[in-house]
This record gives C-alpha cells, sequence and structure tokens, in this order.
C-alpha cells in the first residue's frame, strides 16, 4: 500500500468497482472528511518536519480526535475529546520533532493524548509500529485501555472505512494495515531489534530501569525512529533529569518541553493554593510544579539535603589508571582505566586513608563495583575506582593494591553477598590492614570481631546518616557522577530508600 492509498479499505474499494455503486453525498463527505483526517502529505517521518507540513498533518490529527474521539471523565461519563491549548502544544512538537521529552504536572491529560494520536497514527497509515512503555505491566495494560476507549467509540463509518483490527489483545493492538499497537512494560526490552515507528516512554523518572530503557531505544532513533518521553520529575541527578537538562543544552537532540500546573484552564490560585496546604512540599514539586527548576529540585523526598550537595564542585581528576598489585611492593599504574585520583598519597606528611568498597556482581546490566579512598587528614574524597569486574580480581589484584598505593589504608569492603569473595581475595593477597566490625554473640552476649562491613536493615540507615553528616562537612565531593546519584537518591511511599537508577557511587 503507497502514501496515496493511506487508509484505504481494498476489499470495499473493489467491491464499489465490481458492482460500480455511484457514491451518494453523504459518502463523498465521508471520504472528504477521511482525507482531511489523514492527508496526503508526503514527509520523512524519520526526520525533522518542516513547519508547513507540521502544521498540516497537526491541523488533520486535531481534527479526528476532536471529530472522533471520546473518553470516559469521572463524574460525567462519555464525553468528546476536545484538547486544551496545552495538549495541542505538544501534539504539534510530537508531529513536528523527531525526539521529544515533556515534563509536566500531574493530571494534564497528555496519557489521553497518547492514546489519541497513536490511533490516528497507525489506524490511518500503513506499516507503523508503535510501542508504549510504562512503569509495570499493570500501569501499560491500563494506557492501551485508553486507545481501546476510543477506537470502541469511534463513528461506526469510520470503524468500517479504516482498516479491520486484526488482534485486540491486554497489551497489543493489530490493524489490517500492518500497524500496531504495543503496550509493554520497560522492564520487557521490547524496542531491541524491531523496526518501530515511535516509542512512547511513559513516567520516565519512576521507569525502574530508565538507562537501561534508553540502551535499548536509542538503536530505535540511530535509524529514524521517533522518540516521546513524558514524565513528572523525581528528584535531581536521574536519568531523566540528564535528558531534560540536554533538551534544554541542544547537546543531545532532544526537543524539550515544560508543562505547569496552570496548564489545565480550571486550576487557578485558589486551587493551588489548597494543594499548598494539604501536600508535602516535595510532593507539591512533583506534581504541580510552576517551573522546571521546581520540578527537579524539590522533587523526589530526597534522602540528602540538596542544598548541601549543590555547594560541591565536579573537578577534573589528575589521571585515570588500570591498578594491580601482587605485593606492596609491586603496585602499578597504567593510564586508561577505571581509577580516578584526585589527590596523590601524601607520604611527606604521613597522612593516613581509608578505602570503602560497594561490591557489584561484575555482570554488564548490573551495578558498578566501587572503592572510594577518604583521607582521613582532610576528610576529603581523593580517588575512587568504578567499574565491571569479576569479585575475585577485585579483591585479589584491585583492591589490595589501591591500599598499598595509598600509604597501607584501612579498607573496609562490603561482605554481603559477592563481598565474601572480594574479602577472601584481599586475605589471598596478604593484606593484612581489613576493617573488623564487632558484634555480641547470641548465646553468650561475648563480642565477637569479624571482618568487613555488613550491610543490614539496621546498620544501613546508620550509614546514610552517617554519610549525611559527612557531606555536611567535607570541602567538595570532586565526581560529578556521585553527585547526580545523591541528588537521585530518595525515599519511596514507603519509606524506604533507592537510587535512580543507580547509587553504588554515593
Amino acid at each position: 500500500m503507497t502514501d496515496s492509498d493511506v487508509g484505504r479499505s481494498p476489499s470495499l474499494e473493489a467491491k464499489r468497482r465490481k458492482q460500480k455503486v455511484s457514491w451518494s453525498i453523504s459518502e463523498i463527505d465521508q471520504e472528504l472528511l477521511w482525507r482531511k483526517w489523514f492527508p496526503r502529505v508526503e514527509v520523512n517521518w524519520a526526520a525533522e518536519i518542516g513547519e508547513d507540513d507540521a502544521q498540516v498533518l497537526f491541523d488533520a490529527c486535531v481534527s479526528f480526535i476532536e471529530s472522533n474521539c471520546y473518553i470516559s471523565f469521572p463524574g460525567k461519563g462519555r464525553v468528546p475529546l476536545v484538547l486544551r491549548d496545552a495538549q495541542k502544544q505538544v501534539l504539534y512538537d510530537w508531529i513536528r520533532y523527531r525526539k521529544n521529552v515533556c515534563l509536566k504536572a500531574r493530571q494534564i491529560g497528555f496519557s489521553t493524548l497518547v492514546a489519541a494520536y497513536t490511533l490516528w497514527l497507525t489506524f490511518g497509515w500503513s506499516d507503523r509500529h508503535v510501542i508504549m512503555l510504562s512503569r509495570t505491566e499493570r500501569e501499560s495494560i491500563k494506557l492501551l485501555a485508553k486507545t481501546k476507549y476510543a477506537y470502541k467509540w469511534l463513528p461506526e463509518w469510520v470503524r468500517l472505512r479504516g482498516p479491520d483490527l486484526l488482534d485486540k489483545t491486554r497489551q497489543s493492538m493489530t490493524w489490517g494495515n500492518d500497524s500496531k499497537i504495543e503496550s509493554l512494560p520497560s522492564a520487557s526490552d521490547p524496542a531491541r531489534g524491531e523496526a518501530v515507528f515511535l516509542i512512547v516512554v511513559d513516567e520516565w523518572a519512576f521507569l525502574p530501569n530508565g538507562e537501561e530503557a534508553w540502551a535499548s531505544i536509542e538503536p530505535v532513533t540511530d535509524i529514524g525512529g521517533r522518540v516521546i518521553g513524558i514524565s513528572t520529575a523525581n528528584g535531581e541527578g536521574n536519568f531523566l533529569h540528564k535528558l531534560w537538562v540536554g533538551s534544554q543544552t541542544g547537546s543531545n537532540g532532544f526537543n524539550g518541553i515544560f508543562f505547569p500546573w496552570s496548564a489545565v484552564d480550571s486550576r487557578g490560585d485558589e486551587w493551588y493554593e489548597d494543594k499548598v496546604r494539604n501536600m508535602e512540599p516535595w510532593q507539591r514539586a512533583q506534581e504541580y510544579p510552576s517551573n522546571p527548576e521546581e520540578a527537579f529540585v524539590g522533587s523526589g523526598n530526597p534522602v540528602f539535603n540538596l542544598d548541601v550537595i549543590r555547594k560541591f564542585t565536579p573537578q577534573t581528576p589528575v589521571g585515570a589508571f588500570h591498578i594491580s598489585a601482587s605485593s606492596r611492593s609491586s603496585v602499578q599504574l597504567i593510564e586508561g582505566g577505571p581509577f580516578l585520583i584526585w589527590e596523590t598519597p601524601n607520604d611527606d606528611d604521613r597522612w593516613t586513608y581509608v578505602v570503602g568498597a560497594d561490591i557489584a556482581e561484575g555482570l554488564e546490566w548490573g551495578d558498578n563495583t566501587v572503592a572510594w579512598v577518604i583521607c582521613v587528614n582532610t576528610g576529603r574524597p581523593v580517588a575512587v575506582w568504578h567499574g565491571k569486574i569479576d569479585p575475585d580480581v577485585f579483591g585479589e589484584t584491585v583492591l589490595p593494591a589501591i591500599g598499598w598505593y595509598y600509604r597501607h589504608a584501612v579498607i573496609a569492603p562490603e561482605v554481603n553477598s559477592h563481598g565474601l569473595t572480594v574479602l577472601k581475595g584481599l586475605q589471598r593477597s596478604g593484606y593484612q590492614r581489613i576493617y573488623r566490625r564487632r558484634t555480641l554473640t547470641k548465646r553468650h552476649d561475648k563480642p565477637v570481631e569479624s571482618l568487613g562491613w555488613l550491610t543490614t536493615m539496621t546498620t544501613k540507615p546508620v550509614l546514610v546518616d552517617d554519610l549525611g553528616a559527612f557531606l555536611r562537612e567535607t570541602e567538595n565531593v570532586p565526581s560529578a557522577q556521585v553527585l547526580a546519584e545523591l541528588r537521585a537518591f530518595t525515599r519511596n511511599d514507603k519509606g524506604q530508600m533507592e537510587g535512580a537508577p543507580h547509587d553504588d557511587c554515593g
């Protein structure tokens, strides 16, 4: 099917030619409407669309939606979908620009707009695969349900004029024109290897794997696929925040657009003041911000004081090295590795150093293993090792090398899970200065010393509180990666602390 045959039902046309049926006035009017909604505009959707063509397509889409689509409105039932100014503004951008990120307040009708827009894109054109990603399977089903509702209540002649709906599952709709909509949880990695026309990411800041989702999506954009990211904010430093900043500086090719709480016409000052009285400040900033700065700075229920974190300035390390050793006298530093050094060991003043290590499994898609070096005399972070590595190799060759290099520093490895492998490696290397923790035995209440730091439900809050105190007292944290993770370390609705998506550097 060619672009000139947009949305045409082959079986209906063949039947008309065979029977030589003439068109009635009403049928001519309907055909004119159809061609208005799905104009024969030759555009390259794999690139930015020019203003004139974008305006034609925008007018067509708005006309289709407002002429045919209904929504279920609380307290009113089924009502026609009439687009607000904010919805029209973002719809034009979705059509014109290939990559969009929309930072918004809560409940301004963008999910409903996505449902109607994807229906227009696939119902009227052939060979268009649209994927919508949500945080969970339940949310993905709810998002597609809006599209299904809009299709169900299309005028009968519109449904007959368009392609047949071949299948309708909980998470997909497939048309007879070879177009398809899928609505899936982000964890399913659905975009990899697919020829996708458009990917919509709903509430990107709250996906459990925001960066991994982008890693799956990015190859699609490289071959001309389109992307729409929609989200409220969830603090600073996470992937959405980076995406938004890049859209404002022009560094990532995204068109960024913000919509405040007032984007809904019925919301006035009295409505907003009621929210101020009944919500925590971080919740109000997240749900109903007035500007992008408020959205990111105030949202996310951050664990650490953001004013404290903002005082720090990222610095360029003096070097990045590979470090290894088989003994105290054989430490090797080779340029071009994951060990970043801001301050070399101070041998003249015989300063003392400590090393804290957070151990990961070493898998390509998992967390990184991290070892921070802190100078005891100044309280400054002076170096960090950050990367993927097998735990046994890290414990036997890398971690002891860091300790020996920094004047035989005390090393405190986390001994949860793979940390035990690291601890055994440290012992095999002959490293002696390993942190010891003291606990009481349950049977005799006698103190027992054990090697390494054990993170538990009891010790983690203490560790976080101590980190908060350290941040207030230290002069600077030089790593941009750490600062981003500290800003994105938040408490969820259950009071649990979590990073977005990682917190290994912090």
